[in-house]
Order: structure tokens, then C-alpha cells, then sequence
């Protein structure tokens, strides 16, 4: 990141993003110490989620509320840079060195010390979610003979 707060996206990133004149970037605090960034179609695709929340969902208003406070819109320029305004810096605790990190359709920025610290303390817990996330109970065979 430069000291303006600019970021080049990695071409291997940009790659992904439709094709389009600019492509817009929505930039949300992540619910680690990182920043989370949607595509303008997977934007349109969670506000169409949020919007299927009821006005008198107080939870639900909540979150929506907590998920997109200081959100940023960016656009990236010719040379597939976008800037982070000083309250996402801070809240990701980002300096010169950065890391970008494909995540599914999400591309998150991180303190690289964070992420490491993170991945550290996740991978304590990490073969109890693999075993959730992609064991599946074997059935017994139904054989009759």
C-alpha cells in the first residue's frame, strides 16, 4: 500500500472481476481484523438479501447496520489500483505491507503479522470445521442379499 492508501489489485485477483469500463469495489470491515471486498454483482447480490429483512426484524436491522458501517465504494482506476480511506486502515491495522487474499468469490486485505496470528489460532480448531464442513455420514449400504 502507498502512503496514500492505494492498493494494486494482483492480476491474478483482477482476473476474476467481470469485465466492464471501471468495476466498482465495495469495502467493508470484515468480521476479523481485515477488510473484506465485494465485486459491484456480489454486492448487488447481498443487498438483495438484506433486503428480504424485515424493517421490524430488530436483529436482523442490526447486523445489516453493524455489516455496513464504514463501508467504502471504490472504483478501480486504469492501472487496477483502488484506495482505503484512513477509518478501514485503521480498523485492519494495515501499514506499507499488506496481504490480499482470494477467499471464495471474496478477496479479503490483511496486516500480514494479523493474518498469520489468525491462522495460527484457527488452525487449533481447524480439523473439528473441516470435519463439519465436508464429512458427510456415510450411510449403510443397502445390501440384501
Amino acid at each position: 500500500m502507498d502512503p496514500k492508501g492505494r492498493i494494486v489489485l494482483p492480476s491474478r485477483l483482477k482476473s476474476r472481476l467481470p469485465e466492464s469500463g471501471s468495476e466498482k469495489l465495495f469495502i467493508l470491515r470484515g468480521f476479523k481484523k481485515c477488510l473484506t471486498i465485494y465485486t459491484q454483482s456480489l454486492w448487488e447480490e447481498k443487498l438483495a438479501s438484506f433486503a428480504t429483512v424485515s424493517d421490524y426484524d430488530e436483529e436482523g436491522q442490526d447486523i445489516i447496520r453493524s455489516l455496513t458501517f464504514g463501508m467504502a465504494e471504490e472504483e478501480l482506476d486504469g492501472q487496477g489500483r483502488f484506495s482505503l480511506n484512513k477509518k478501514l486502515i485503521q480498523y485492519a491495522g494495515l501499514g506499507n505491507d499488506i496481504l490480499i487474499v482470494g477467499v471464495g468469490k471474496l478477496i479479503e486485505i490483511w496486516n500480514p503479522e494479523e493474518y498469520d496470528a489468525q491462522l495460527i489460532q484457527d488452525r487449533k480448531k481447524l480439523q473439528a470445521m473441516a470435519r463439519n464442513l465436508f464429512d458427510k455420514p456415510i450411510q449403510p449400504s443397502d445390501s440384501t442379499q
